[in-house]
């Protein structure tokens, strides 16, 4: 049997074909540039209208609205579903030991609770951005029913994806018993004190990082959209794109960084000890407040 103190966890020269020679001058295909052939479309950053801009605005309000709703649906409805799952894979786990599986449980669960809000700021953030796109180059109903697609693929695809696997972890068997893997009593306590403690201050350093750079970030950002050689009415759905992403970057870091803190926190707590798994805790925000302050300069 393993113990995790010692072992990190898993997880010529022959002739060549002769080429045809191409067209000096190949005429691509016409393309209608509201049509592209690739599905996709591109916005015009010089014809830009007032038009455009109402359109932007009210399938952001739209797809952030969709989306959001439906991520807390999918963190409601799924999230305890992707939880008990993967509770009983561990627990059906044959590569982990008693011990092991009595700490992952608290974290899974502390976890569960936490990812229903993460996904809701989110959706809210990523419908609002792509629902602006939609609606600016089509119409706001367009951004609604992306939005609505896109949720269906979060609430089918993406969790379905993510139950097989947890089941396909589960069935690994070991070839020997010095495969299993195990921790002492005394690890597991000091894991699971750790991953609470890293928890609140991962989460309240990521968030008073993000908060302390978002002012500058946000000057930045604007500073930069208004120099820029944009038609006035985009400019001005990039300011409100913006002040709706300094808005949700707070909330969002603090509830990402207490579900990094409580994973960290427990493997460094069971490996390292409380003391050690605080400090690196601290490391850790300091790295990330060096990065948002390289990003912002």
């Amino acid at each position: 049997m393993i113990n995790l103190q010692t072992r990190p966890v898993l997880f010529a020269n022959q002739p060549q074909p002769t080429q045809p020679t191409p067209p000096s001058n190949p005429t691509p295909p016409p393309q209608d540039p509201q049509n592209p052939q690739d599905g996709h479309h591109n916005v015009d950053h010089e014809n830009f209208s007032w038009l455009d801009l109402g359109k932007g605005i009210t399938g952001s309000l739209i797809g952030g609205t969709i989306e959001g709703a439906g991520a807390a649906v999918a963190g409601l409805v799924k999230t305890p579903r992707i939880t008990l799952e993967a509770i009983r894979g561990v627990w059906k786990s044959k590569m982990l030991g008693p011990v092991l599986k009595s700490t992952l449980t608290p974290v899974i669960l502390a976890a569960g609770l936490l990812t229903p809000i993460l996904t809701t700021i989110g959706g809210i953030g990523y419908g609002m951005f792509e629902g602006f796109q939609e609606g600016s180059e089509k119409n706001p109903l367009a951004a609604g029913s992306k939005a609505v697609e896109t949720c269906k693929q979060m609430h089918g695809k993406v969790t379905q994806q993510i139950i097989d696997g947890i089941r396909e972890a589960a069935t690994k068997e070991p070839t020997s018993p010095d495969e299993v893997y195990e921790i002492k009593v005394i690890e597991a306590g000091t894991g699971l004190v750790s991953s609470a403690a890293t928890a609140a201050i991962d989460a309240v350093g990521a968030a008073g990082s993000v908060a302390l750079h978002v002012p500058c970030g946000y000057y930045k950002i604007s500073k930069e959209l208004w120099q820029s050689d944009t038609a006035l009415p985009l400019k001005v759905g990039g300011q409100f794109l913006a002040t709706a992403g300094a808005v949700l970057a707070v909330p969002l870091a603090a509830v990402g960084g207490a579900l990094y803190g409580l994973g960290t926190g427990a493997y460094n707590g069971y490996q390292k000890g409380f003391v050690e798994s605080v400090k690196s805790a601290g490391s850790d925000m300091v790295k990330l407040n060096d990065a948002l302050n390289e990003a912002v300069k």
